[in-house]
């Protein structure tokens, strides 16, 4: 069964705030969105909270979705647990699905999965960035199986994921040794 999104989940922006070198929060710029629906940690920038107008409800929990809102690509990742106070910026939608019916990983590999990236592409409003709409995100609809086909989709999903990895890992030592071959050669 397909529901909107809005359904089952609270839908916000994250906030506006200019990232700093120091800071004793940590803020999430869209950069930090991986393509697989990972967190890139070494692009999370700083901030000071007293620059930047938020409310306790701003701050990111284990479990919510942040999904990019603007530009060509609109990947998703699940916040993990164990970090500080920690902010998205306005250039992400923070979803937060209510778990009894949908699991965060479950939400993100759809999001991340060709039908949702298709779909958003048909829905992003066109102008110098494109931009999708919160409008346009609550009306998207999202099939919710029960909770453990879910998991099983997740499993299947951090399965693809792993293999992915694996393959960039041994595609890089590849390159990296057939490199090294012909500097040696060209040496000779």
């Amino acid at each position: 069964m397909k529901q909107q999104l809005v359904e089952f989940a609270s839908i916000r922006f994250g906030v506006h705030a200019k990232a700093l070198e120091q800071g004793s929060m940590a803020l999430v710029p869209a950069s930090a969105i991986g393509e697989h629906g990972d967190i890139l940690t070494h692009h999370l920038r700083r901030i000071a909270p007293e620059v930047v107008r938020c409310q306790p409800a701003d701050l990111l929990q284990a479990g919510d979705v942040l999904l990019v809102g603007k530009g060509n690509v609109n990947h998703a990742a699940v916040w993990p647990t164990g970090f500080e106070d920690t902010l998205a910026s306005n250039t992400l939608f923070v979803i937060r699905p209510n778990r009894q019916q949908v699991l965060p990983e479950y939400l993100v590999g759809y999001l991340n999965s060709a039908p949702a990236q298709a779909w958003f592409t048909t829905h992003r409003k066109t102008g110098t960035v494109q931009v999708l709409s919160r409008e346009a995100l609550n009306e998207l609809l999202v099939p919710v199986p029960p909770l453990a086909t879910q998991q099983r989709m997740v499993k299947l999903t951090h399965a693809a994921q792993r293999a992915i990895q694996q393959i960039t890992e041994l595609s890089n030592a590849h390159a990296q040794l057939l490199n090294t071959a012909w500097a040696q050669l060209n040496d000779q």
